[in-house]
Formats: C-alpha cells, sequence, structure tokens
C-alpha cells in the first residue's frame, strides 16, 4: 500500500485479521486491536462480519463490547506496520489455504488436451474430415480419428459440432459417462453437474452406461447423468448458442448454475456462503466478457453483497449477513 493510500475500515479490519492469525502476534498487538475495536462502532460492525464470513476467529480475537460514547474522541489505532513481511507471508498462507480447496478452479482446464481454451476464449477447430468444432470458454477436448470412427472426447467445458457426413466412419463425441453418435449433424454439448446435448440440425443419438440409446432431432436437447438418460425436450436454441455470439443467456436458472458458469468468464473462484442463496432463480443476458459485470448486476437484483476477497477469491454473502 502507498503511504498516500488511505485504508477502508474494511481494509483495516482484514489487515487485523492477518496480524491476529500470525503465530508472532504479541499482547500488545491483541490490545492494540481491542483499542482499535472499541474507536468506532464500524471497526466492530466490519470485524463481525469477516468473523461471520470466515469463522474460526473466536480463539484469536479478544472479546469486546461494543464501543461506548467516550472513546469515540480516541484516535483509533491501526493495525502495526512493523512486520510487514511477515503480514504478507502470512496474508499468503491463507490465500494458498484457500486456493487447496479451490484449486481444481485455478489450474488451466485440460492441461495436456488436444485442443483447449482459456478462461474467457473462444476458438473454432477444423478437424482432418471437413468437420469443425467451436470451443467455449474454458473448454477441451481430444481427438481420435480412425479408419472406422471419428472420436471426439469433451474433457471439459462446451463446445458446437459441425459434422461432415461419414456413411463408413461415425461421429463420436463423449462427454460425462455417455456418448452422442452421429453421422453429418450440427449439434451443442455442455459438460456441468450433468451432460446437456443440444441439436439445431438433423438427428443425433444420445446413449450413456446405464440407459438405450434416445434420438435427439432438430430443436430438440436431452440430458444425461451417471444415472438415467432425460425425457427428451424442445431445445431452446438461441439461448444455447448465444455463448457463440459473446453473450450468456441465463432464463429461470438456479444462482448456483449461473455462478458455476460465469466461473468460465472470470478469473478465481467464486464461493457463496449460504445453502438456500444457490437456489435463488435468475433470468438475465450478460456479455461474456463482462463477468464481474454480471456478478454485481445478480449481487444488486438478489440483494447480496460481493466480497472480493482476494485476485484468485470472490465471497458472495447475503446482505442481512452483514
Amino acid at each position: 500500500m502507498d503511504r498516500n493510500d488511505t485504508p477502508t475500515v474494511d481494509d483495516q479490519a482484514v489487515q487485523w485479521f492477518v496480524l491476529l492469525r500470525d503465530d508472532e502476534a504479541t499482547k500488545n498487538d491483541r490490545a492494540a486491536f481491542a483499542e482499535w475495536l472499541a474507536a468506532d462502532p464500524a471497526h466492530e460492525t466490519a470485524w463481525r462480519s469477516i468473523e461471520r464470513m470466515w469463522g474460526g476467529l473466536d480463539a484469536v480475537a479478544p472479546r469486546v463490547p461494543p464501543a461506548r460514547a467516550g472513546s469515540l474522541q480516541k484516535k483509533p489505532r491501526k493495525p502495526p506496520r512493523r512486520r510487514a513481511s511477515t503480514l504478507k507471508g502470512a496474508a499468503a498462507s491463507i490465500v494458498l489455504l484457500i486456493a487447496a480447496g479451490f484449486g481444481w478452479q485455478m489450474m488451466p482446464v485440460g492441461l495436456f488436451a488436444d485442443y483447449r481454451t482459456a478462461i474467457g476464449e473462444r476458438r473454432t477447430i477444423a478437424l482432418q474430415d471437413g468437420s469443425e468444432v467451436e470451443l467455449g470458454a474454458a473448454t477441451a477436448i481430444d481427438v481420435s480419428f480412425s479408419a472406422n470412427e471419428r472420436r471426439i472426447k469433451l474433457l471439459a467445458g462446451e463446445a458446437f459440432f459441425t459434422v461432415t457426413k461419414d456413411s463408413g466412419r461415425p461421429f463420436v463425441v463423449a462427454a460425462g459417462n455417455g456418448e452422442v453418435k452421429v453421422l453429418g449433424t450440427a449439434f451443442d454439448v455442455k459438460v456441468a453437474d450433468e451432460v446437456m446435448v443440444a441439436v439445431t440440425r438433423n438427428t443425433v443419438q444420445v446413449s450413456n452406461a446405464t440407459s438405450s440409446p434416445v434420438k435427439v432431432s432438430a430443436g430438440q436437447a436431452v440430458r444425461y447423468d451417471m444415472n438415467r438418460v432425460s425425457a427428451v425436450t424442445a431445445a431452446d436454441l438461441d439461448a444455447v448458442q448465444a455463448w457463440r455470439q459473446d453473450q450468456i443467456v441465463f432464463r429461470d436458472v438456479p444462482l448456483d448454475a449461473v455462478l458455476a458458469e460465469l466461473g468460465r468468464y472470470r478469473r478465481g473462484s467464486i464461493v457463496l456462503l449460504g445453502k438456500s442463496l444457490g437456489k435463488r432463480h435468475v433470468t438475465a443476458v450478460f456479455e461474456a466478457k463482462g463477468g464481474d459485470a454480471a456478478l454485481n448486476t445478480i449481487a444488486q437484483s438478489l440483494s447480496l453483497r460481493i466480497y472480493r476477497a482476494t485476485d484468485f477469491l470472490t465471497v458472495i454473502i447475503p446482505n442481512s449477513d452483514l
């Protein structure tokens, strides 16, 4: 922090959090923290917010009663700056602990895949048979062509396939615990909690390890997981293909699924505190490159607050928790 920068109350609360988690924290540090906490009711509000957010702070934070009117005349203490390197190390340790829980989201998807895209990237691959695969954000595929079969493995993300007809070599897309088999057609496959297949031209055959094959025709969609293949339904092809025009369309989608999708367009993990919050539904259209703006809009419309703990971690909590 530059000397000319004035830390906010929230910034100071975070600094105290890091300091008090440091093994070298002294009695004087704790006493100074108690003085800072009692100096202004806003300090206690900021501290309790972090305490509720992260939990487990009772062991390191002294319990201090709310500030008394007389104490407001005292100049509030600020977190000591004498162990800057130590504090940075402690902060880094906390970030690493967080990353350990969400590290899979921060690693490049499909690191050893034949083709992959980065966060927010879109890319079209021309295959040797004349077919094309358009890869959405954070997507990875493996390609394996033989004399008898053309096989693509969708490891993660979403892809749109435009397949050249070849009656002697079926085109197969393996995703999750199932596969899509075609001769010549166009369709979209997305891997999330379950696999979604939507067809824009001709017909495909969808199956998994436990269910009989299901035919899906143009304008239809189906979903499957490890246990079942859903009934065939009408597909909202405009919404399904919106990502190909750098838009994200949500129509009555649970917030959990919305945040998972936005995670493919912005770096870092998004953590939602409060199980019931994930069941709220969202209907909106966002620009694919505006992930943070989308989060802000969602937070405002659902009365949530965004706390950006680091560049790699965003926490969303109810406003009522503040």
